[in-house]
């Protein structure tokens, strides 16, 4: 009988299988973070969670630190691909745009409760692992700068002089993590969508020519689905 022989496998199909097994740590090291914490987390509930073996975790990072930094990695990267993206697809329009951001960040892909325990497990050690804060701040930064331009604009447009960007934005950035925390803190008293909601009744007072009560609002264009 003639010999059957195989093809080696692509390097493109190594790449797809190194990649999956590289996320396959990721994921499992969020779903062990989510539930056991930084302190619980090992490389052993990882590879447990995963379904692989330490081998595999030392072929793809270094160190655990450097799967720690891989994961908010992501999680920072997936956040700033939805909302930038939901941004840009609004068009021009400022207070468009400035919904699609809001939109994104109560989105149940980015806001849910497995992810939220992530993110404040991570700014709790932002004081002492500056890699953490150097690599949130990389993708921060760019979001900051795009609410202040929305915030900008809004403002000009509207004739608010009372108002002023840099504030107005700061306070956003602090009503959204606030309102994360409080989703993380109290599943059953608030949902996704009250949040969202609170973020636009701020909208309404600050822009209230540009943007009206949520009970006012048409729910068409709800992205949190």
């Amino acid at each position: 009988m003639p010999q059957t022989i195989k093809k080696p496998a692509s390097g493109n199909g190594r790449s797809a299988i190194r990649e999956e097994r590289r996320q396959q740590l990721i994921n499992a090291t969020i779903d062990s973070i989510s539930r056991k914490g930084f302190s619980g987390t090992t490389l052993e509930t990882v590879t447990k969670g995963a379904r692989l073996s330490h081998g595999v975790v030392n072929f793809h990072f270094d160190s655990k630190e450097d799967l720690y930094l891989a994961t908010l990695e992501f999680l920072a990267d997936e956040h700033h691909k939805y909302w930038h993206g939901a941004m840009l697809r609004a068009g021009s329009d400022p207070v468009l745009q400035l919904t699609a951001i809001i939109e994104a960040d109560f989105n149940k892909s980015i806001c849910s409760a497995k992810k939220l325990a992530v993110w404040f497990a991570f700014w709790g050690q932002a004081k002492y692992r500056p890699n953490y804060l150097k690599l949130h701040n990389h993708y921060d930064d760019e979001r900051a700068a795009e609410l202040l331009r929305v915030c900008d604009e809004i403002i000009r447009d509207g004739g608010y002089q009372h108002l002023d960007a840099v504030s107005v934005t700061r306070s956003i950035e602090a009503l959204v993590d606030g309102l994360w925390l409080n989703l993380l803190l109290y599943p059953k008293e608030i949902t996704r969508e009250d949040t969202r909601d609170d973020c636009f009744r701020y909208f309404a007072q600050m822009f209230p020519k540009h943007f009206a009560m949520p009970d006012e609002r048409s729910a068409a264009g709800s992205d949190l689905c």
